[in-house]
């Protein structure tokens, strides 16, 4: 039996749950490709997944991670859209933490040379997510306009520049005071709204955006449907409580809660973009894979201490 190297947890709960261990090395199903790591980044969906978040049960030897980059290293005998030794990316919501992880080939994408192992795992989440809520959920057109809370997060930073490619005509987002100059670098006319001094419902006018790209939920959904159209468009990364809905279906607003669905379409499409410099993403900071990073990359995303992805590399 072929083993890796991997950091494990048994339970859920803080940081210290994470122990390396020596495990199986995965090995191909149906459909599926086998990578070599190259980098991983942490985002908040691993926090909240380490954290026992989502309510699925507790097992021997869970691995987290779920974003990667790397090098095929074998193929199904099935699949013909990747081959052996082509550099790539994947979102596989788990597995990522360990030396090979196993993914189907329908959800990977394809890695241009002129982008890096780092760069590719800090967009390959969030870049999708914020991507597929303005194309596919809320089908944004040009000349509509937006609201895109968090913006200089990893979903709204790359809602924003989806919003720009597609023509928004106006854009606003939220920020804390010191993102608005870097939200400023994408472009100098988005309406950054610094939330730590200002409700965005006293900036953006009732009734007068198209479309929303919601992450918070609760009293912030709330106001955002305040600030939606008749007829408007929602797409949110969190639930929506009934107050909500019930807000939204008094303005017949359309849109609920969302779930990315990585797919090597949209995936190849993000890093074609990125390697052009038609999209950018920002890396905090890069580090060996061990425990001790991987546990303090894991307390940086909680705290929300930095603007970027912290990335550990193989």
């Amino acid at each position: 039996m072929a083993t890796m190297k991997a950091v494990v947890f048994d339970e859920f709960g803080d940081v210290d749950v994470f122990h390396e261990a020596e495990v199986e090395k995965p090995v191909l199903t149906k459909g599926s490709i086998l990578i070599k790591q190259a980098a991983i980044a942490m985002d908040p969906y691993d926090v909240k997944f380490r954290a026992g978040a989502f309510g699925v049960p507790a097992k021997e030897n869970m691995i987290g991670g779920s974003t990667i980059a790397g090098v095929v290293e074998a193929v199904a005998a099935d699949v013909t859209e990747f081959k052996v030794g082509e550099r790539v990316v994947a979102v596989p919501h788990e597995h990522g933490y360990a030396e090979y992880a196993v993914v189907d080939a329908d959800t990977a994408g394809h890695l241009p040379d002129s982008v890096s192992f780092e760069d590719a795992a800090a967009l390959a989440l969030g870049g999708q997510t914020g991507y597929q809520a303005v194309v596919d959920a809320l089908n944004l057109q040009e000349g509509e306009s937006i609201l895109i809370h968090g913006g200089a997060g990893a979903v709204g930073y790359a809602a924003l520049q989806t919003a720009l490619y597609r023509g928004a005509s106006k854009i606003y987002t939220t920020s804390l005071p010191t993102d608005i100059d870097y939200l400023h670098e994408l472009n100098e006319d988005i309406v950054a709204i610094d939330f730590t001094t200002q409700k965005f419902t006293d900036v953006i006018p009732e009734s007068s955006v198209d479309t929303v790209v919601e992450i918070i939920g609760g009293n912030n959904a709330l106001g955002s449907m305040q600030v939606l159209k008749d007829g408007g468009r929602i797409v949110s990364t969190v639930p929506l409580g009934d107050d909500v809905k019930a807000a939204r279906d008094a303005k017949n607003i359309k849109g609920d809660y969302y779930v990315m669905q990585s797919t090597t379409e949209v995936l190849t499409q993000l890093m074609e973009n990125l390697g052009n410099g038609d999209y950018k993403v920002a890396v905090a900071e890069v580090k060996p894979f061990s425990l001790e990073n991987l546990k303090e990359g894991h307390k940086i995303v909680e705290a929300q201490a930095v603007r970027g992805k912290v990335v550990l590399t193989f």
